[in-house]
Protein backbone atom coordinates (compact mmCIF):
# COMPACT_ATOMS: atom_id res chain seq x y z
CA UNK A 1 0.00 0.00 0.00
CA UNK A 2 2.76 2.66 1.14
CA UNK A 3 4.67 1.62 -2.76
CA UNK A 4 1.53 2.71 -4.10
CA UNK A 5 0.54 5.86 -2.21
CA UNK A 6 3.99 7.15 -3.10
CA UNK A 7 3.26 6.41 -7.09
CA UNK A 8 0.12 7.76 -6.49
CA UNK A 9 0.92 11.38 -4.86
CA UNK A 10 3.84 11.47 -7.65
CA UNK A 11 1.33 11.26 -10.47
CA UNK A 12 -1.07 13.98 -8.54
CA UNK A 13 2.13 16.71 -8.08
CA UNK A 14 2.95 15.54 -11.67
CA UNK A 15 -0.68 16.53 -12.89
CA UNK A 16 -0.91 19.48 -10.59
CA UNK A 17 2.47 21.32 -12.08
CA UNK A 18 1.36 20.41 -15.63
CA UNK A 19 -2.13 22.12 -14.89
CA UNK A 20 -0.37 25.03 -13.28
CA UNK A 21 2.34 25.35 -16.28
CA UNK A 22 -0.62 25.48 -18.75
CA UNK A 23 -2.67 27.65 -16.91
CA UNK A 24 0.48 30.49 -16.73
CA UNK A 25 1.13 29.50 -20.40
CA UNK A 26 -2.61 31.11 -21.36
CA UNK A 27 -2.28 34.18 -18.66
CA UNK A 28 1.20 34.91 -20.48
CA UNK A 29 -0.72 34.59 -24.37
CA UNK A 30 2.22 32.21 -24.87
CA UNK A 31 0.05 30.85 -27.80
CA UNK A 32 1.75 28.35 -29.95
CA UNK A 33 5.17 28.57 -27.56
CA UNK A 34 2.65 27.72 -24.79
CA UNK A 35 1.33 24.87 -26.47
CA UNK A 36 5.13 23.73 -26.96
CA UNK A 37 6.31 24.32 -23.53
CA UNK A 38 3.22 22.03 -22.18
CA UNK A 39 4.15 19.14 -24.64
CA UNK A 40 7.94 19.53 -23.54
CA UNK A 41 6.88 19.36 -20.13
CA UNK A 42 4.76 16.08 -20.53
CA UNK A 43 7.71 14.76 -22.08
CA UNK A 44 10.35 15.65 -19.78
CA UNK A 45 8.28 14.45 -16.80
CA UNK A 46 7.52 11.21 -18.58
CA UNK A 47 10.94 10.67 -19.49
CA UNK A 48 12.50 11.90 -15.98
CA UNK A 49 10.39 9.79 -13.82
CA UNK A 50 11.11 6.64 -16.11
CA UNK A 51 14.43 7.44 -15.68
CA UNK A 52 13.92 7.54 -11.79
CA UNK A 53 12.42 3.74 -11.78
CA UNK A 54 14.99 2.47 -14.72
CA UNK A 55 17.92 3.47 -12.06
CA UNK A 56 15.94 2.26 -9.01
CA UNK A 57 15.34 -1.03 -10.49
CA UNK A 58 19.18 -1.22 -11.64
CA UNK A 59 20.73 -1.42 -8.44
CA UNK A 60 22.48 1.21 -8.75
CA UNK A 61 21.44 3.33 -6.10
CA UNK A 62 21.10 0.64 -3.85
CA UNK A 63 24.28 0.66 -2.32
CA UNK A 64 26.36 2.83 0.76
CA UNK A 65 29.25 3.29 -1.64
CA UNK A 66 30.92 6.30 -2.31
CA UNK A 67 30.21 8.96 -3.67
CA UNK A 68 26.35 8.87 -3.14
CA UNK A 69 24.70 7.50 -5.62
CA UNK A 70 20.90 8.92 -4.57
CA UNK A 71 22.47 12.46 -4.22
CA UNK A 72 24.69 12.22 -7.37
CA UNK A 73 21.67 10.53 -9.68
CA UNK A 74 18.76 12.00 -8.69
CA UNK A 75 18.94 14.81 -6.66
CA UNK A 76 21.85 17.10 -8.14
CA UNK A 77 20.67 16.88 -11.99
CA UNK A 78 17.40 18.49 -11.06
CA UNK A 79 18.73 20.85 -8.83
CA UNK A 80 21.16 21.89 -12.00
CA UNK A 81 17.79 21.56 -13.96
CA UNK A 82 15.86 23.45 -11.77
CA UNK A 83 18.57 26.54 -12.09
CA UNK A 84 18.39 26.79 -15.76
CA UNK A 85 15.11 26.76 -15.82
CA UNK A 86 15.16 30.12 -13.27
CA UNK A 87 17.67 31.90 -15.42
CA UNK A 88 15.41 31.37 -18.82
CA UNK A 89 12.76 34.23 -20.02
CA UNK A 90 9.96 32.12 -20.79
CA UNK A 91 9.98 31.25 -17.09
CA UNK A 92 10.03 34.91 -15.60
CA UNK A 93 7.09 35.43 -17.81
CA UNK A 94 5.08 32.24 -16.27
CA UNK A 95 6.34 33.18 -13.04
CA UNK A 96 4.52 36.95 -13.91
CA UNK A 97 1.40 35.08 -14.85
CA UNK A 98 1.36 33.18 -11.74
CA UNK A 99 -0.55 34.10 -8.63
CA UNK A 100 1.82 34.13 -5.66
CA UNK A 101 -0.54 31.32 -3.97
CA UNK A 102 -0.45 29.06 -6.65
CA UNK A 103 3.20 28.49 -5.43
CA UNK A 104 2.41 27.60 -1.48
CA UNK A 105 -0.72 26.06 -1.57
CA UNK A 106 0.54 22.93 -3.30
CA UNK A 107 2.92 22.03 -0.75
CA UNK A 108 0.25 21.17 1.49
CA UNK A 109 0.95 17.88 -0.20
CA UNK A 110 4.34 17.08 2.28
CA UNK A 111 1.43 16.02 4.52
CA UNK A 112 1.08 12.92 2.87
CA UNK A 113 4.63 12.21 1.99
CA UNK A 114 5.37 12.80 5.96
CA UNK A 115 2.67 10.12 6.94
CA UNK A 116 4.21 7.87 4.58
CA UNK A 117 7.74 8.46 5.96
CA UNK A 118 6.22 7.73 9.27
CA UNK A 119 5.07 4.53 7.78
CA UNK A 120 8.41 3.92 6.39
CA UNK A 121 9.69 4.26 10.09
CA UNK A 122 6.82 1.91 11.70
CA UNK A 123 8.23 -0.64 8.57
CA UNK A 124 12.31 -0.54 9.51
CA UNK A 125 13.37 1.55 6.69
CA UNK A 126 14.01 4.87 7.65
CA UNK A 127 15.04 5.75 11.31
CA UNK A 128 12.99 7.61 13.91
CA UNK A 129 14.80 11.26 12.83
CA UNK A 130 13.75 11.39 9.59
CA UNK A 131 10.15 11.32 10.73
CA UNK A 132 8.53 14.02 12.75
CA UNK A 133 8.53 11.82 15.73
CA UNK A 134 11.90 13.02 15.17
CA UNK A 135 13.83 16.13 14.02
CA UNK A 136 11.75 16.29 10.62
CA UNK A 137 9.49 19.41 10.87
CA UNK A 138 8.59 19.17 7.62
CA UNK A 139 4.96 18.36 8.15
CA UNK A 140 4.58 21.96 10.14
CA UNK A 141 5.72 23.43 6.91
CA UNK A 142 2.96 21.87 4.95
CA UNK A 143 -0.19 22.87 7.57
CA UNK A 144 1.37 26.10 7.61
CA UNK A 145 1.13 26.34 3.83
CA UNK A 146 -2.88 26.54 4.04
CA UNK A 147 -2.58 29.99 5.81
CA UNK A 148 0.15 31.42 4.06
CA UNK A 149 -1.44 30.92 0.89
CA UNK A 150 -4.45 33.00 2.10
CA UNK A 151 -2.07 35.46 3.12
CA UNK A 152 -1.17 35.02 -0.38
CA UNK A 153 -4.05 35.23 -2.12
CA UNK A 154 -4.87 38.86 -0.15
CA UNK A 155 -1.03 40.00 -0.65
CA UNK A 156 -0.98 40.36 2.98
CA UNK A 157 1.87 39.98 4.94
CA UNK A 158 4.64 39.63 2.60
CA UNK A 159 7.89 39.09 5.28
CA UNK A 160 5.96 36.09 6.86
CA UNK A 161 5.46 34.25 3.28
CA UNK A 162 9.09 34.83 2.34
CA UNK A 163 10.23 33.69 6.39
CA UNK A 164 8.17 31.16 5.63
CA UNK A 165 9.74 29.72 2.31
CA UNK A 166 13.09 30.37 3.53
CA UNK A 167 11.95 27.76 7.21
CA UNK A 168 10.50 25.51 4.66
CA UNK A 169 13.72 25.61 2.66
CA UNK A 170 15.69 25.03 5.93
CA UNK A 171 13.48 22.03 7.19
CA UNK A 172 14.57 20.76 3.66
CA UNK A 173 17.76 20.49 4.51
CA UNK A 174 17.86 18.78 8.02
CA UNK A 175 15.66 16.25 6.31
CA UNK A 176 18.22 16.11 3.39
CA UNK A 177 21.04 16.04 5.97
CA UNK A 178 19.62 13.23 7.70
CA UNK A 179 18.74 10.87 5.24
CA UNK A 180 22.29 11.23 4.01
CA UNK A 181 24.25 10.99 7.23
CA UNK A 182 21.85 8.34 8.50
CA UNK A 183 22.70 6.28 5.36
CA UNK A 184 26.80 6.98 4.73
CA UNK A 185 27.69 8.46 7.93
CA UNK A 186 25.83 6.67 10.63
CA UNK A 187 28.34 6.28 12.91
CA UNK A 188 28.67 9.89 13.80
CA UNK A 189 24.86 9.52 15.66
CA UNK A 190 26.29 6.90 18.31
CA UNK A 191 23.26 4.55 17.49
CA UNK A 192 22.44 1.47 16.07
CA UNK A 193 19.58 3.34 14.51
CA UNK A 194 20.12 3.98 10.56
CA UNK A 195 18.18 4.05 7.19
CA UNK A 196 18.57 1.02 4.91
CA UNK A 197 19.61 2.19 1.75
CA UNK A 198 18.99 -0.86 0.01
CA UNK A 199 15.57 -0.29 0.35
CA UNK A 200 15.32 3.07 -0.12
CA UNK A 201 17.34 3.25 -3.15
CA UNK A 202 14.50 1.51 -4.36
CA UNK A 203 11.09 2.12 -6.98
CA UNK A 204 9.20 3.92 -5.31
CA UNK A 205 11.16 5.01 -2.39
CA UNK A 206 13.66 6.92 -4.62
CA UNK A 207 10.43 9.06 -6.00
CA UNK A 208 11.31 10.94 -2.82
CA UNK A 209 14.49 12.06 -3.90
CA UNK A 210 13.91 11.99 -7.20
CA UNK A 211 11.05 14.09 -7.54
CA UNK A 212 8.78 14.63 -4.24
CA UNK A 213 11.77 17.00 -2.57
CA UNK A 214 13.04 18.84 -5.54
CA UNK A 215 9.65 20.10 -6.72
CA UNK A 216 9.38 21.13 -3.24
CA UNK A 217 12.33 23.31 -3.24
CA UNK A 218 11.12 24.16 -6.72
CA UNK A 219 8.00 25.96 -5.41
CA UNK A 220 10.10 27.61 -2.64
CA UNK A 221 12.35 29.08 -4.56
CA UNK A 222 9.46 29.81 -7.48
CA UNK A 223 7.16 31.67 -3.97
CA UNK A 224 10.77 33.64 -3.31
CA UNK A 225 10.95 34.68 -6.71
CA UNK A 226 7.59 35.80 -7.38
CA UNK A 227 7.76 37.77 -3.75
CA UNK A 228 10.69 39.50 -4.97
CA UNK A 229 8.90 40.58 -8.22
CA UNK A 230 5.90 41.72 -6.13
CA UNK A 231 8.08 44.13 -4.13
CA UNK A 232 9.57 45.49 -7.49
CA UNK A 233 5.94 46.55 -8.66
Amino acid sequence: MIRISFIVLTAIMAGILIAGINRAARQAELQGAGKRLLRETIVGLITWLSYVAAISFSGVLQTAALPPRIPAFLILPLFVFILFIFRTQIFRRLLAATPAHFLIYPQVFRIGVELLLHQMYKDGLIPRSATFEGYNYEIVIAILSLGVGYLAHKRKAPRLITAWNIAGLGTLFIVVFIFISRAYAQNIYGSQESLSIKDFGSFPYTLLPGFLMPLAVFLHVASLAKQRMLRSQ
